[in-house]
């Protein structure tokens, strides 16, 4: 193919505006009012012609906040003129951390407010996202966008690409060969850095038209920026510079062969995409997906199912603001210093208190809770779950034995009873109990303290889509018709043990190896350490390895009601208490860490339910759950955004030494709520590192990241990563000990199906809402989805519409459709891997 000559090159000036990173928030919000006075400055007298805003919303918004009306103006002058580019992002979000969801309302924010505030550009920008989900091109597509441009994940020899999605949607997309930090025009040789740049780009491109994007992290351009581009197309005649916005070099490009790509790009050939960030400080990865759950399990579909009320927009809003803002990339991976995670926590603490709120809010103005003491319908601020209502928050039937926690004032019962409607007791196990005390706060008079006990309790009652049952839960006498008691806990000293369950079992043999058995095999449960001489990004062995096994575990008491039997295991191990002081191997002191693993099974049923609490973990290591089955693996498969990822297995082979500006083959990979390997399934909340790790024996099983305590936010001696990823910051405080829980669940099961593995997560995941007080007509009539294997993303109202978001998860069609609701976009089956939007009227 013969090029034109000279070639054009689109000069896009642009910074890349991360809110947060080496630097807390505040600095850089700072930084912000300094680089866009310059940049107002050189648009004003025409030294400018257009700049982009990084793609990213929220960094008008920070700025709006802090800047004198007078800047405030002229950047918003710039914007309605189209001079300024924003969005289509709200945030420029990790896009394997959190759900398609989130992912969708990003977006959607992202261009409301771009284009309320002017100038909404239609390119897909992603430059720095540490890879690409496989569904990004239709999650384009559906919101317009029909083009990308993007870095990291992506191995082609040339720019050009069409990136495609598993649905078949595609967008056309440019491939920063060398990323988007490209300042040539700002340093001193800046023709000779300019000439070496142009030289290598003008190889890869299919077009002849190349791309500069002009800038980098928290840069303004340079004060003589036009008269330089002016000299330089005045002294050569290869090259033309312009200046230009992405969706100008994007229609210039026009029409040109593409090689295509499918799917997800975590490819790290050509630039690093910096794996294990999926596992640094995860306890903020758990108090994100928690509260992402309580939004879309909690917030919005209990406003949307309430009859007669209309949910708070501007409130809900804002709580997805909040959230979405701590999706952004180096704040969720945790790759940043400690005052920006520090103030993280902070901030997930205020969106828990706001979405307690808004359920509080939610029930008042629906009338099953008065807030008042002294008028008003409704069950009393005071009260306890005497009267309570059961909701199902998803479109998906619920059967079995439902979990509960109900909260009853006064002293410990000797038995509880659950009675519906009629008065009838509800088949009931009474499982736990502690100790509960909260201020309530009426409207009309003082705040007073309610005191009791929480219960845990297993609820036999089915439940449709949507559903809402008025329910009374009693305290009575243990030989009431369907009364419940707490049972007395086993204490347990002999080390081995075995429960069979049915076709299941569950032992720990002498030596306290951990085995659960079904019809599928024969599964170990076991931990695995080993030392981390990484950084925030990427996880390093030192020079002497430390790996260590520890298998041993000791039942200690178990507690039996029904089919139910809940079981408490103690372990314990020594490992190094950190690297030696050279950072080649471990330290000669070591630690004893203790900890314990909870186990809920239920006879005849596939999945245990447990916890596992770590009490003192050592630095400079990662500690990883391990699952077991003997099976040698070829693939595994997790949930990403919108989608069921297969990958391939990889087994860690690190070098000896880096190679330079090169990272080791990518082997950790990323989860929602679900994985698979085999016969094994998982379904999670907060952990989304897991590996295919090889065992002694020569199979492999999978291991799930628990903890991974590194002190340093960038290192530039890697044997995994041949140059830095950032500043060389001491970050200690990403040391810290936060594994105070967490829950999981496991089955052994070769013939679970992605659709089924997925609603288990999700039912686990956005569980049932008991609700205190009764008000039966409040609610809308139960919903069945089209087919029972397509999975729920969101229920919400928008004003005087309900708005449902499917996606389908296998390679076949099905039905799509919903009487009473309309299709986005069409009718008819949903097909293979599409997300589906419906709506109906209020």
């Amino acid at each position: 193919m013969t090029l034109p000559t000279p070639y054009r090159v689109s000069v896009v000036m642009q910074t890349h505006w991360d809110r947060e990173w080496y630097f807390p928030q505040q600095t850089f919000a700072s930084r912000l009012l300094a680089v866009m006075t310059r940049i107002c400055d050189q648009l004003d007298d025409g030294r400018l012609q257009h700049f982009l805003f990084d793609g990213q919303v929220v960094a008008l918004e920070d700025l709006l906040l802090e800047a004198e009306p007078a800047l405030a103006e002229r950047v918003l002058a710039h914007t309605r003129a189209g001079r300024i580019a924003l969005g289509p992002w709200y945030v420029m979000a990790d896009e394997f951390l959190v759900s398609g969801e989130s992912l969708w309302r990003n977006l959607e924010l992202g261009m409301r407010l771009a284009n309320g505030y002017g100038c909404c550009q239609r390119v897909g920008y992603l430059p720095d996202s540490f890879g690409h989900i496989a569904q990004m091109p239709q999650l384009l597509r559906q919101h317009g966008v029909g083009s990308v441009v993007t870095w990291r994940g992506v191995n082609l020899r040339h720019a050009e690409f069409r990136w495609a999605a598993p649905d078949g949607s595609a967008v056309d997309a440019i491939y920063l060969t060398q990323g988007y930090y490209q300042h040539p025009l700002n340093v001193p040789d800046w023709q000779g850095a300019l000439t070496q740049y142009l030289e290598s780009i003008a190889p890869r491109s299919l077009s002849g038209k190349l791309l500069l994007t002009q800038g980098g992290d928290h840069l303004t351009p340079h004060g003589q920026l036009a008269e330089r581009m002016a000299a330089f197309n005045a002294n050569q005649d290869r090259y033309e510079l312009v200046q230009e916005g992405l969706q100008q070099h994007l229609e210039a490009i026009g029409d040109v062969q593409r090689p295509t790509l499918q799917g997800e790009l975590r490819d790290n050939a050509q630039s690093f995409v910096l794996p294990d960030v999926l596992s640094t400080r995860r306890y903020l990865k758990e108090a994100h997906q928690r509260l992402e759950d309580r939004l879309l399990g909690e917030t919005e579909p209990l406003w949307a199912w309430l009859q007669g009320v209309r949910p708070p927009a501007r409130a809900i809003e804002q709580s997805w603001k909040l959230l979405i803002q701590q999706q952004a990339h180096d704040s969720i991976c945790g790759c940043s210093v400690d005052e920006v995670h520090t103030e993280m926590e902070s901030r997930f603490q205020q969106l828990d208190q706001r979405l307690a709120s808004l359920r509080g809010r939610a029930l008042h103005e629906a009338g099953l809770q008065t807030p008042l003491q002294h008028e008003g319908e409704g069950a009393s601020v005071f009260a306890d779950d005497t009267q309570f209502t059961l909701f199902n928050p998803l479109p998906l039937a619920r059967e079995g034995w439902q979990a509960l926690e109900l909260f009853l004032q006064g002293p410990i019962p000797e038995a509880v009873r659950v009675l519906d409607a009629e008065g009838n007791p509800l088949p009931l196990h009474w499982l736990d109990l502690q100790p509960h005390r909260e201020l309530r706060s009426p409207l009309d008079d003082f705040p007073e303290p309610v005191i009791g006990h929480r219960l845990g309790l297993r609820l036999g009652l089915p439940l449709q889509g949507m559903a809402a049952q008025a329910l009374r839960l009693q305290a009575c006498a243990p030989t009431a018709a369907g009364s419940a008691c707490l049972q007395a806990a086993e204490l347990l000293e002999a080390q081995a043990l075995n429960l069979e369950l049915g076709a299941a079992s569950l032992s720990c043999d002498p030596a306290g190896r951990l085995f659960w058995q079904t019809e599928a095999g024969r599964m170990q449960i076991l931990l695995h350490t080993e030392l981390d001489a990484g950084d925030s990004y990427n996880f390093a062995p030192p020079p002497h390895a430390d790996r260590r096994w520890h298998p041993q575990f000791q039942p200690r008491w178990l507690r039996r009601s029904g089919p139910f039997t809940w079981l408490e295991l103690d372990f314990q191990y020594q490992q190094a208490r950190s690297l030696d002081e050279g950072r080649q191997g471990p330290h000669e002191r070591e630690l004893k860490v203790r900890g314990s693993l909870s186990l809920l099974l239920c006879r005849g049923q596939p999945w245990v339910e447990a916890q596992i609490r770590h009490f003192g973990c050592a630095e400079d290591q990662r500690t990883r759950l391990v699952f077991a089955a003997g099976e040698r693996l070829s693939e595994s498969a997790a949930d990403t955004a919108f989608h069921w990822t297969r990958r391939p297995v990889r087994l860690a082979d690190y070098p000896a030494e880096a190679t330079k500006q090169r990272e080791t083959e990518i082997v950790v990979n990323p989860s929602l709520s679900a994985v698979q390997a085999g016969a094994i399934a998982v379904a999670h909340r907060g952990l989304q590192e897991f590996e295919i790790v090889a065992m002694p024996d020569g199979s492999q099983a999978l291991a799930m990241t628990l903890q991974r305590a590194v002190g340093w936010l960038s290192r530039r001696d890697l044997v995994t990563r041949g140059a830095g990823a950032g500043p060389d910051l001491a970050t200690p405080d990403a040391q810290r000990n936060h594994f105070e829980g967490t829950s999981f669940a496991f089955a052994l099961d070769a013939g679970l199906a992605p659709d089924t593995l997925l609603q288990t997560s999700l039912r686990r995941r956005r569980p049932l809402l008991a609700l205190p007080g009764h008000r039966q007509p409040a609610w809308r009539e139960p919903l069945a989805l089209p087919d029972a294997r397509l999975i729920p993303s969101s229920l919400r109202r928008i004003g005087d519409e309900l708005e449902l978001r499917l996606w389908n998860v296998l390679d076949t069609p099905l039905p799509g459709a919903l009487p009473g609701w309309a299709r986005d976009g069409g009718e008819g089956e949903v097909l293979p891997h599409q997300i589906a939007t419906y709506r109906s009227a209020a």
